[in-house]
């Protein structure tokens, strides 16, 4: 007997449901946001039924680049065609928004107590999300959304800067040392290998790891950062506010954010939740 199931994707909702707000009457005054959108799976692929080697098979691997040899040019080309490929570069983005959410929202702007980017991508569902969690103050946690809006839509106007990538790399490869070392992360990256059910997974995805980190660009990061949808239409947010005055009008702050738009520093700390990239 066969079994059959509706395919989980992502349904349209009205316009009312994309913004959500709750109060909640409380003697202590807190408040805590979630911002969340569209994202590809671990193996390329869209809920609109789209797989995104496709759209990336016919761009060169940057065969243009004088300063790389022929080796690295063929690692590149390699790398662009690896299942891991958006898992590899979706993790190192999702390191970088970490930090420039840390940095910026947090240490600039001091608008939260804690802010993360976390991805969520899946094996079997043709689909994945990423979500940014928020902690803050009853006062700060509009504007708090607002900055993590501005910094997850800045990578355009405000490049990825070789350096971040960079630390970003080292950030990713010394976790993946440091939990080598565990059983259970083993056998999470041995999860599905023999599987039908995920056939892009094969031992190169356990056994090139480092190959594939070292191998990654900023241009193969902006390649990952184009399929995560950001436009206002795709994002969903919900506001939690507790207090005593919770629901009534929350007075604006002293601080003002003006040309938040403009204040994006790079680098900084930052609080990597990443997916693990073969589980």
């Amino acid at each position: 007997m066969t079994n059959e199931y509706s395919p989980i994707t992502y349904r349209p909702y009205p316009h009312d449901l994309q913004f959500q707000q709750v109060f909640l009457k409380d003697t202590e005054e807190r408040a805590c946001a979630l911002i969340a959108g569209p994202a590809p799976n671990r193996w390329g692929l869209t809920s609109e039924g789209i797989d995104l080697f496709e759209s990336i098979g016919n761009m060169s691997a940057d065969n243009d680049d004088q300063s790389k040899s022929e080796a690295q040019n063929k690692l590149q080309g390699r790398f662009r065609s690896h299942p891991l490929f958006f898992a590899i570069t979706l993790g190192l983005l999702a390191e970088i928004i970490n930090s420039r959410l840390f940095t910026t929202v947090r240490d600039s702007l001091g608008l939260t107590y804690d802010v993360s980017f976390e991805l969520n991508l899946f094996d079997w569902l043709k689909l994945g999300w990423y979500v940014i969690s928020v902690t803050s103050t009853p006062g700060k946690v509009y504007k708090a959304v607002d900055a993590c809006k501005n910094v997850l839509r800045g990578l355009h106007s405000n490049k990825i800067d070789p350096t971040e990538l960079d630390r970003a790399k080292r950030t990713l490869l010394m976790r993946h040392e440091a939990e080598s070392k565990s059983n259970a992360y083993w056998l999470g990256l041995l999860a599905h290998l023999q599987a039908a059910s995920v056939p892009r997974k094969d031992i190169t995805c356990i056994k090139d790891l480092n190959s594939l980190y070292e191998a990654a660009t900023v241009k193969d990061l902006y390649l990952a950062y184009d399929q995560l949808k950001i436009d206002e239409s795709s994002l969903y947010s919900c506001i939690g506010v507790a207090g005593a005055q919770a629901g009534e009008e929350i007075a604006a702050e002293e601080e003002s954010i003006e040309g938040l738009h403009s204040v994006l520093p790079l680098g900084g700390r930052g609080l990597s939740t990443m997916t693990r990239p073969t589980t």
